[in-house]
């Protein structure tokens, strides 16, 4: 900050500042407001007494009285001790000065102690320093200076002091503002180092492009530098503005204000327009995100939905996948509710789905509860019949571990029916047959283990028609 502040104040003072010792805009004092907003108390008082001895040895070099000094001195410290708590204040605790009422109540903050601040020194310097300079107009000009100069200047200055701790930020900050930010201050060059033609007008089109490409953060940088080089050019004669008052150096500074102004009047309301589009956006698009997520899976699982699931197994199938398909029930679920509670039977489920989709994570299988108890995971990969049945048993040795319900460690088995799935195989609604069928095999056998279809077909235990015993399903046949 200290720094900014200095190469602010030195590029205002000797390339922004004319012969009578008047500049357009006074962008130093912002550097001091954004370190009292963002440092810590200690540090910011540091740079605060830092900036103060930088700016009066400015003065002092550039021609000022000892007195004008020191009094300039004072009063570019007291500004910014008056805006930070107003700015806390009425533009909230973050400071965010892009959105855009926080933007207007800034900039009422700053026009109000800067006329505050000019106040106090047109006083000072007509009664004690015996200034010749007609005090209403000193004071008009004063005050759009410093208001000015903190309005450009405050927003990005904070900007850049957040983003130090991330270097990400502040890339993605400097590639947008040198995206409009070169052709900006090229035709800010042309405009003035040719007065004689409208090319000045431009720069109003191409700030309000900008702002539709580019960050709040971006649009307020391109702003600053572009109103340094425009006063610069005026301060020293060049420039339609100068033009149209040749001999009044004051009226020089009281038309290039409003033309700085009126850019920013150009392109932050669109740029705050554009803006809060794309926030709109992308709140629809997460909330047709969530309510997708809420149609395709089940609330107290976040397991894929009965009808999710079914279709994601017919593309497998139509996309000719190897894979697995298991049908898992859990085996006396009706007890733990009974005994524990619907509560309990609902945190069971959830660690069980949780242990169910960790066992199957690094092979990309997809789990489906497709009622209370009843779950169907898909697993895509080549499996033998003898990986098959080590895969099947290590989901049974891992479902056998007790889980904590209700505050105490319970074992809870599981019966599982499994199929094969091949391409150029059988339809998804076949697979889901042969599945159940395996499942009861299972619970008829006894449960908490596993049947293979595959094997069913060879012992030649396969009912003659394999019916599909979910309730809905019934009307489907082999």
């Amino acid at each position: 900050m200290v720094i900014m502040f200095a190469a602010s104040a030195i590029v205002t003072r000797f390339l922004c500042t004319d012969d009578s010792g008047y500049s357009s805009f006074w962008p130093a004092n912002a550097a001091i407001l954004a370190a009292m907003l963002t440092l810590p108390a200690r540090r910011a008082a540091a740079v605060t007494v830092a900036c103060a001895a930088i700016n009066y040895f400015i003065n002092t070099y550039s021609a000022y009285t000892p007195s004008e000094a020191l009094l300039t001195c004072l009063l570019n410290i007291a500004q910014p001790m008056a805006a930070a708590p107003l700015t806390r204040r009425f533009c909230g605790a973050r400071t965010d000065l892009t959105h855009p009422r926080r933007f207007a109540a800034f900039a009422g903050v700053a026009l109000f102690t800067s006329g505050l601040e000019a106040g106090v020194g047109v006083t000072i310097e007509n009664v004690f320093l015996h200034d010749p300079a007609a005090p209403l107009a000193e004071w008009v000009q004063w005050t759009f200076c410093d208001a000015l100069g903190l309005t450009l200047a405050t927003s990005p200055l904070l900007q850049l002091a957040r983003s130090c701790s991330s270097r990400g930020t502040a890339y993605r900050m400097t590639t947008n503002a040198l995206t409009g930010l070169v052709p900006c201050l090229a035709l800010t060059v042309l405009s003035f180092v040719w007065a004689h033609s409208p090319l000045f007008l431009f720069l109003y089109p191409a700030l309000a492009w900008l702002a539709f490409r580019a960050s709040p953060a971006a649009v307020l940088t391109s702003i600053f530098f572009v109103a340094i080089l425009a006063s610069a050019f005026t301060a020293h004669g060049f420039g339609p503005i100068a033009r149209l008052s040749p001999d009044g150096r004051l009226m020089r500074e009281d038309m290039l204000q409003p033309f700085l102004f009126s850019l920013l009047l150009a392109a932050i309301p669109v740029n705050n327009a554009v803006k809060r589009i794309r926030e709109n956006t992308r709140r629809l698009l997460r909330m047709k995100e969530h309510l997708e997520y809420i149609a395709s899976h089940d609330a107290l699982t976040s397991t894929m939905n009965r009808k999710t699931f079914e279709t994601t197994l017919r593309l497998m199938v139509t996309s000719r996948i190897h894979g697995v398909l298991l049908f898992i029930d859990v085996d006396n679920f009706k007890a733990v509710n009974d005994n524990l509670g619907h509560h309990a039977g609902d945190e069971f489920l959830r660690a069980f789905c949780a242990r169910i989709s960790s066992l199957t994570q690094d092979r990309q299988g997809c789990a489906g509860r497709f009622g209370g108890d009843e779950f169907a995971l898909v697993v895509p990969g080549e499996f033998s019949i003898q990986q098959l049945d080590a895969f099947c048993e290590t989901i049974c040795r891992a479902l056998r571990e007790p889980y904590n319900i209700a505050g105490a460690l319970r074992v809870v088995t599981a019966s599982i029916g499994a199929v094969t799935m091949t391409p150029g195989g059988h339809s998804a609604e076949v697979l889901m047959r042969k599945a159940d069928t395996a499942l009861y095999t299972t619970k008829a056998s006894g449960r908490d283990g596993y049947t293979l279809f595959e094997k069913m077909i060879v012992a030649g235990e396969t009912p003659p028609a394999l019916q599909y015993r979910r309730a809905s399903d019934r009307n489907v046949t082999a």
